[in-house]
Order: C-alpha cells, then structure tokens, then sequence
C-alpha cells in the first residue's frame, strides 16, 4: 500500500470503539478516507494512516459507536410537532389537563382571531387526572373555555386519537347527527353530542380536513428541525414510514408527497445530514385500500437518478390496525375492559374472514410490484395475518430478498416469529412505548397479554431480525432511552418491570439500533457497524454504555456524532482536539 493510500481525511484515536461487528469487539481507533473506513484498530496501528493534513481527535477513551440507524419513525410529522410549527404538549412541558389549557391560553393570546391552533404530544398515561382514571380525557368543554373562537387541534402521543374544541367541530360541520366514518370512531357523551375525541385517522381525517396545509416552506422547516434533532442524538440513518400522495390530507400535510421533493433538495444542497430509507404511502394514512394500492403503484413514480446511499425508496406501507390503548388493535381474545370485543382491521371488510382475505391480496399485490413491505401490525390476529400474508407472498413468487417487516408487532407469538426468522422478515419494535404504556396495558388487555406485548426476547430467540426505534414523533429519537427501556422493562409510572423475561442485554439493544437496522435497509454490508470499507457513520457518547447502571444508559449525552466523515453535530467542546 502506497503512503497516498495509507493517507486518511480522518482518524480518531484513544477511543472505546464498540464495532457491532459479528463478535462485538472493542477497538481503540479508526482512520477514514473519502467518507468510508479504511482502518480499525489499535491507535498505534491506526495512527499510521495520520498525514499532514489528517484530521485527528482523540476520544480521550469515550465510546465511539455506529451512527444509530432509526427503523421506524415519521421524519416530517416529528419536526411539524416541535416549535415553531406546533405546540409543545409532550411530558414533561404538559403534566395535567389545567397544563394543557394555560398553554392554549397562552398561544391564544399569540396568535391572530380565528387562526387554527395546532398542539402535539399530549398522553394520557403522564396527564395526572388520567393517571388516577383513566377516563378522565381532556375534552373539548376543557379547550373551550380559553379557546371559544380559534379551532383546536391537539394530537395525541400515539397519532391515533385527536383532540379538537367545538369551534373546530363547528368549521367541520361535525354534529350528534355526523356518523362514524368506517376507520375510526367519534366519542360521545351520554346525549350522543361529540366529546371532541376523534379516534383513528377516518374519525380525525373529519377535522384535519380543515386545518390549513403546511407551505412548503414550513414543510422544509419540519424536515430540518427533524434532522438538527437526529444528529443531535447521534442518528445517522432513518426510515421515514410513510409519506406519499395518500399523506397529502392527514394532519395538515405532514405526510404528503411534497416531502419527496423536499428530501431531493436538501440532499442536492448538501443538507441532507442522515441516509433516508422511504416507505411510500400510496392510499390514505390509516384507511388504505387494495384499489388505493393498485392505483398507486402503476401510477407513482419513484425519483430517479437519486444517491442511493443517502435517499432511497424500498417500500411501502400498509396499516392493518390501530392501537391497544384505544381499542383498536386487532386481537384474537377480548380486550377487558371497553365495548369493543376483540378490536378490527381498518382494512375493508363486513366479517374478520374478509379483512384477513383483503389484507393478503393487498400484500400480495405489493410484493408482486417488487417492494419492501412494512406493516403496522399491533394486535396478535392482525400479526398472524400479515404473517400468513408475507408467506403466501413469497410462496406466489419465490426469489429475491424482500425482507417485508412487521412494524410494532406488539403481541406477536413464539409460532409466528419462527415463522418470521425462518422467511428472512424483520420486526420493528419500540422498547420505549413498551415502558411509557405498560402500567396501563393490563387494564385494557389484562395482565398477562400486558406481560407479554413487545415480546423482544421471544423475537431475539426465535432468529428473526429485530430493531429498534422512536416512532417519533410518538416518542422523542432518544435512542439511549430506548436501550435502557429495552434492558429494564421499567414502567415510567410505577417503575414495575412488564415481562422481566423479555429483557434484552445492552449489547443485544445496541444490535437492534445499528446492524439490525442496516439489515431492514438492505444496507449491512455498508452500514451499521464500525468495520473497513463500511461508511464512516459515527456516534460518540459520553459515558461507558456497556458498564455504567442500566438507569442512567437514557442520560447518557451525545458528543459528536459524523456521517460520511463529516462532522454534523459536535457538543464536544472541542475537548478531542
């Protein structure tokens, strides 16, 4: 090797550097060139690779990790639900409904008469009246009373249930009279008038219709913020599950076909600060059909002449129910609580027997079209669907390598995850809102299927390939938090462990937020781990995560984190040069 090929842009030196490769082993420094590695080991073998112009940082022994690779989250919606483009009503900003309205009474006096108010984050588990009963819901008398004249929509956590005043009930023409549309439900009091508690996106697709659309301006605005906040939290890739023309009406744009175009031009600016990995969505968000399928893939075109390895569209979404904290979710067995039996499909269809048919052919109709599938699948009968789904579709064209993936897969069995290991499918779970809804779950679902949700060890055991994220915005992309959640099963509330025998270890945690997730983008053999000729995607933390207490991993700070060699987000304090 010539001293040209030897000469490295980058090495950083002195470093715990945890590889994630097949052995989990622990280097101590890495040289970059031209945005990939081209070294990894001893600092003194590595530091040969240092010319004149190399720059070097010495770690000083912190951990340098992959850059974090977010499977599951909606990159647009997560940056129109922070400031400016929304009120903040996440935890712990928002602890009670009375916090709810004096922040609505506030933006009431900001903003002009009659403007539509948007807020995001709210949860009913951290609301103190709904800790005590949980159904004790803000309602719309709550917003009225500071918000008689401006429209409110407030989202909540999860997406699936939204929050509107009667002035915004009112520019809908929503009355006691209006029915519930066939995908979602629209709580009512005792004399059948509205709450102002729209659940599921057919029930609040009756509202978002009429709140203004995002300008593309704020569109761009959503996506910056979403990738400053990525960095920020050392994440380096992401997929961003769903946006495409069905995304162009749901909540004021915030999965609209636009942001394709959005992403091309930050990626042509140099902008584009984390690899992206798209799954289109092709019929309305949450009410999906086979002809909105149909339609849409004969009829979209994919960007062409785009940079794979930043901005890439493998897939695309298909949404089989709701979820179990609104009863939505599709079970085998009776919820416990509530009215509504074992939950439904939002696929269309008079009996089970027909959702199930109709959510096959919708999957074979994907896979035949060549497409990644992934499926938001939370309760066990619409996993075992889908399951059955995925099968039969390979079986009809065998070949390739689709890798279709559950998303959520909440209740999914030993039987069904063989099944998922065996076929070479994926899982996509979210150790953080398994800890955010765990002291909650067995009231809904009973104790035992509480115990049991987000079955990670089950998954790990069984083979198939498991990741781990955010589903910002329904949480904050604090991958930190997602590993100590993972390890602990710790309820935010009560701090009782949920299904102790489904923790994972750190290590195994760290797997499903980097190779794990490389895996899900077809992309392992470029990404996710720290090993030459891998692209130099790096998070640097400033604390020992594979030692320190399981408590603390979620505080543990980010310092640096580097994509493609270049530095993109530096809290270091210039302490590594």
């Amino acid at each position: 090797m010539s001293s040209e090929e030897k000469k490295a842009d980058l090495v950083l030196t002195n470093a715990k550097v945890i590889t994630v490769d097949r052995g989990f082993s622990i280097e101590e420094a890495v040289a970059v060139k031209d945005g990939k590695i081209v070294a990894v080991g001893p600092s003194a073998d590595v530091e040969t690779y240092i010319a004149s112009d190399t720059k070097v940082l010495d770690l000083k022994g912190k951990p340098l990790l992959p850059g974090i690779n977010e499977s599951h989250m909606h990159a647009p919606f997560f940056g129109a639900s922070r400031p400016p483009l929304s009120l903040d009503l996440t935890y712990p900003t928002v602890q009670s409904i009375p916090d709810m309205v004096a922040a609505l009474k506030q933006k009431v006096a900001e903003v002009e008469p009659g403007e539509w108010i948007r807020g995001f984050g709210w949860d009913q588990s951290t609301l103190a009246e709904c800790r005590s009963d949980p159904s004790k819901l803000p309602r719309k008398w709550d917003l009225d009373a500071v918000s008689p004249d401006h429209p409110v929509a407030f989202t909540d956590f999860s997406v699936h249930t939204l929050l509107v005043n009667s002035k915004a009930l009112e520019i809908a023409g929503i009355t006691k009279d209006t029915p519930d549309p066939p995908s979602g439900e629209m709580e009512r009091d005792e004399n059948g008038e509205p709450t102002g508690i729209l659940k599921e996106p057919g029930a609040q697709a009756l509202v978002a219709a009429h709140v203004p659309l995002l300008t593309r301006e704020e569109k761009k605005t959503a996506l910056v913020t979403t990738l400053n906040h990525l960095n920020a939290n050392g994440v380096t890739s992401f997929t961003d599950a769903a946006i495409g023309p069905g995304g162009e009406a749901f909540l004021y744009g915030v999965m609209s076909d636009e942001f394709v175009d959005l992403y091309q031009e930050l990626l042509v600016e140099g902008k584009l600060s984390a690899r992206v990995a798209v799954l289109l969505l092709l019929g309305d968000y949450g009410a999906l059909t086979y002809e909105d399928l149909e339609n849409g893939l004969k009829t979209y075109k994919i960007p062409a002449n785009v940079d794979k390895a930043w901005l890439n569209f493998p897939g695309v979404k298909i949404f089989a129910d709701g979820i179990p904290l609104t009863y939505t979710s599709w079970m085998n067995e009776d919820y416990v609580s509530g009215n509504a039996g074992h939950g439904t499909s939002v696929i269309p269809g008079q009996t089970d027997e027909e959702q199930r048919d109709n959510l096959i052919e919708m999957i074979k109709l994907v896979h035949r079209h060549g497409f990644q599938i992934g499926l938001h699948a939370t309760g066990d009968r619409a996993i075992d669907v889908a399951v059955d789904g995925f099968v039969q579709a390979i079986e009809e064209i065998p070949g390739g390598d689709p890798r279709h993936y559950l998303i959520h897969g909440d209740f999914i069995s030993p039987q069904k995850a063989e099944i998922m290991a065996k076929n070479n499918f994926g899982i996509a779970m979210q150790p953080f809102i398994s800890v955010m809804i765990s002291d909650f779950e067995p009231t809904v679902v009973g104790e035992k299927r509480a115990a049991y949700e987000w079955p990670t060890r089950t998954v790990l055991n069984a083979g198939a390939n498991l990741t781990s994220s955010s589903d910002a915005p329904v949480t904050y992309p604090n991958w930190r938090l997602g590993v100590q959640a993972a390890v602990l099963r710790e309820g935010l509330v009560s701090g009782k462990v949920s299904g102790p025998e489904e923790c994972l270890t750190v290590e195994e945690a760290i797997r499903t937020y980097t190779i794990n997730g490389a895996w899900q983008d077809h992309m392992e053999s470029v990404k996710g781990s720290i090993e030459t000729g891998k692209f130099a995607d790096f998070c640097i933390i400033g604390d020992d995560i594979l030692n320190v207490d399981p408590h603390e991993i979620g505080e543990i700070p980010v310092l640096m984190t580097i994509v493609g060699g270049k530095i993109v987000f530096d809290e270091s304090g210039d302490a590594f040069i």
